[in-house]
């Protein structure tokens, strides 16, 4: 683990940030507010900033070719929606530990990610709504169901709340899978700012993402169920040959700080 690496991406990164939501705010002063031009500068912000911390995409699949859809993905570190929403155009549910990192916190909120405390019940009602307005309005909306990360070799236990507003609304559900072959790529202990330095101070990041196909069903149980599936499944077949985490007899375990 390199400190200084890390610190150093880290002021390219804020610098960069700051830069282009400069960018944004101009544009939007000249064109208007449109949530097309805010996710174009986020894909953007987010294939430099990539490029910045070294992030190796070592296999990517599928497409996303609906309107609009809920997005649910299984959560392994912070780094996540910076990878993903490089393919993916959607608002963002996410702890609002995001929201307090410098410069990036005021991107997030430029750009769609909807920030939520999870141990406030009024905070993740709100989001809830948040997620049947943007979802009414046509506005594909990304989640992460588990409500918090996860180092196990497949998926937690997935919360259904947003699956309902899917099911009562005929809004298909598209699942995602993203995960690293390398320990350090887990949030498994510490604080924000240890796995911050612990991840982007090493040389280099791998990672694979695949997206799969949009899943109909009026049954929001039945919705969440097929989600688990396909996202474990594809898991435990990205990890083979390629991560060997769970190959042996030193588990991860989370702890209270990254649980």
């Amino acid at each position: 683990m390199n400190k200084v690496l890390a610190l150093g991406r880290a002021l390219v990164v804020i610098v960069y940030t700051g830069w282009q939501i400069a960018l944004l705010y101009i544009d939007t002063l000249i064109n208007g507010k449109s949530i097309q031009r805010s996710y174009k500068h986020r894909r953007y912000w987010a294939r430099n900033t990539m490029r910045i911390e070294n992030i190796v995409i070592d296999e990517y699949r599928g497409k996303v070719d609906v309107p609009v859809a809920l997005y649910v993905s299984n959560h392994r570190t912070l780094i996540d929606p910076a990878i993903q929403l490089a393919y993916i155009n959607a608002h963002i549910i996410a702890k609002d530990t995001v929201g307090g990192i410098p410069v990036i916190g005021k991107g997030a909120e430029m750009t769609g990610i909807i920030l939520v405390k999870r141990d406030k019940m009024g905070s993740r009602i709100s989001a809830l709504k948040t997620t049947r307005d943007l979802l009414s309005g046509g506005i594909s909306v990304l989640v992460y169901p588990e409500g918090t990360v996860c180092v196990t070799q497949t998926t937690k236990r997935f919360k259904q709340g947003t699956f309902n507003i899917a099911a009562q609304l005929g809004i298909p559900v598209i699942p995602v899978a993203i995960e690293y072959p390398d320990r350090k790529d887990y949030w498994f202990e510490g604080s924000l700012s240890s796995q911050m330095i612990r991840q982007t101070g090493s040389w280099r990041t791998r990672a694979k993402l695949r997206i799969g196909d949009p899943i109909f069903n009026k049954d929001p149980s039945i919705l969440l169920e097929m989600s688990k599936q396909w996202i474990d499944k594809n898991l435990l077949e990205m990890q083979k040959g390629w991560s060997n985490i769970f190959s042996d007899s030193q588990k991860i375990k989370p702890t209270s700080e990254s649980s």
